[in-house]
């Protein structure tokens, strides 16, 4: 059985990209090798930190081939990272997805949301999971950036429902120090490279050991910060 693993695209700011970066990291730990297919066409968040991802145009319709033509010629695992918005162009690009010829083609969709303490994130992703219904099985992050409590998540009647209904699985997503996730956002590093070190060098460092950043659109070079290396 082939499988997609999507992204919600719903409130940008919950970490849904941040989400895909660790689901990725943890598959590959675990001997999976995912098709990456990078569908935000507007910040490639994806492809800054997996260079290998396929970047796809959403709004052409025939991008739907794209994913159906690589599930069904042997990537049994696709992770698509979709782009972010409260609006509806891209659940419904997704909706033209044909869900039930596929599943009986033996293909199944897992949709990966990321749920904060702002109303706004479950709200948004609560109206996918209303379209969606059961075509799909869902993962849910608990981003605790903001905080522990999540009420709209924990306590709505909506979400209790959604729970009760759909049975999703659940990952949490501690809270980083923001400081730690600018620098690596801005060294496009993961968490899994700054960790999976050789003597104290990430794969990273390895590859700058001079102790600097390339330079940038200025010529310049900017120092590598300590724990980086």
């Amino acid at each position: 059985m082939s499988t997609i693993v999507f992204t919600a695209g719903a409130k940008g700011g919950t970490g849904k990209s941040t989400a895909a970066r660790f689901l990725i990291t943890y598959m590959r730990k675990h001997g999976a090798d995912p098709l990456l297919l990078d569908l935000d066409d507007e910040n490639r968040t994806l492809s800054r930190f997996f260079p290998e991802a396929l970047q796809v145009e959403i709004k052409r319709r025939s991008s739907h081939d794209i994913l159906v033509e690589r599930a069904l010629s042997g990537s049994s695992l696709i992770i698509a990272d979709l782009k972010a918005g409260t609006g509806s162009d891209v659940l419904d690009w997704w909706l033209d997805v044909p869900f039930e010829e596929l599943q009986s083609l033996n293909l199944g969709f897992v949709c990966v949301a990321c749920v904060t303490s702002s109303p706004d994130s479950v709200h948004s992703f609560l109206h996918w999971v209303d379209a969606l219904r059961d075509r799909v099985t869902y993962v849910v992050f608990r981003n605790l950036k903001d905080g522990d409590y999540l009420p709209d998540y924990d306590e709505s009647d909506e979400a209790l429902s959604f729970r009760q209904t759909f049975d999703p699985h659940h990952v949490v997503l501690p809270r980083l120090d923001e400081e730690y996730v600018s620098e690596l956002e801005r060294l496009d590093l993961t968490v899994a490279e700054v960790l999976d070190s050789s003597d104290g060098v990430s794969a990273w460092g390895q590859k700058h050991r001079t102790g600097t950043l390339p330079a940038d659109g200025q010529g310049t070079a900017s120092p590598v910060p300590a724990g980086y290396l």
